[in-house]
């Protein structure tokens, strides 16, 4: 199986400008947000995750994705 990195990248700035206007979204959210398929979700956010700009965290209602907190 091969991948469109540009593709990939393209989905993610969708991702990326969605958590820009809110504080933080589950992965059904975000899905409906973008309007874009799981498979592509997945990919998009695995992407913003390497370059390290989006977390991953869990809280008492599951799991949500925001912005990386920047460190000093």
């Amino acid at each position: 199986m091969s991948f469109n990195i540009q593709f990939i990248k393209n989905n993610s700035l969708k991702v990326y400008d969605i958590l820009l206007r809110y504080t933080r979204c589950t992965f059904s959210e975000l899905e409906r947000l973008c309007n874009l398929a799981s498979t592509d979700l997945c990919m998009a956010l695995a992407q913003l995750l390497r370059e390290n700009k989006i977390e991953q965290v869990s809280g008492k209602q599951g799991i949500y994705y925001r912005l990386a907190v920047a460190t000093v």
